[in-house]
């Protein structure tokens, strides 16, 4: 007979099957190596649906779902939160320098301003400062903001958590993320 098959008798005794029989006795089928390696993938895809979703959860302002929005927000948030780290680093070199004692402050500014039409929300949470409210509303003034509301609350012994709400005027002309940037160098500065 040849190697190829072609002769080989119609009618044979041999049977044509899926199992693979072992020297040892066991045997295994295709089948369930197609079920193990499909369980696999299954398990795989939802393992990074998990990752997916809890990546998901931890980005602030994700509205979208899909993988490709999940991956490039969280690209954007890194970036974000590099740039923060780089910017904190300048502050508390800045601190360090320029402070008599040699000793930079522990708790930085936290400030976040929203925009909704013409009005501003700006919430801070810093160290508790005798001039920090009248340095923030001389800033807010020199930026053509109007402050209709204000509100100052001691947390904890040396903190502030300080509330405003602003009016935009003609002459304010700066994003979101450069007045937050400028409050917290108006607050640090001595």
């Amino acid at each position: 007979m040849e190697e190829s098959g072609e002769n080989w008798p119609c009618d044979s005794d041999l049977e044509i099957c899926d199992d693979v029989i072992f020297e040892d006795g066991d045997s295994e089928s295709y089948d369930d190596e197609f079920e193990d390696s499909t369980d696999r993938n299954g398990r795989y895809e939802r393992e990074l649906r998990e990752k997916m979703l809890t990546l998901s959860a931890t980005i602030p302002g994700l509205k979208k779902m899909d993988d490709n929005s999940i991956l490039d927000k969280a690209r954007q948030y890194v970036k974000q939160l590099q740039e923060r780290v780089k910017e904190l680093e300048e502050v508390r070199s800045n601190n360090v320098d320029s402070d008599n004692c040699g000793t930079s402050i522990d708790i930085l500014p936290d400030v976040k301003a929203r925009v909704l039409q013409k009005q501003v929300l700006i919430t801070i949470h810093c160290e508790k400062q005798k001039s920090a409210m009248l340095k923030i509303l001389t800033h807010l003034q020199n930026l053509h903001l109007l402050v209709i509301y204000n509100s100052v609350l001691q947390f904890g012994i040396s903190n502030f958590d300080i509330t405003i709400v602003a009016q935009m005027d003609d002459g304010y002309n700066i994003t979101v993320d450069e007045l937050v940037k400028t409050l917290r160098r108006v607050i640090l500065t001595q």
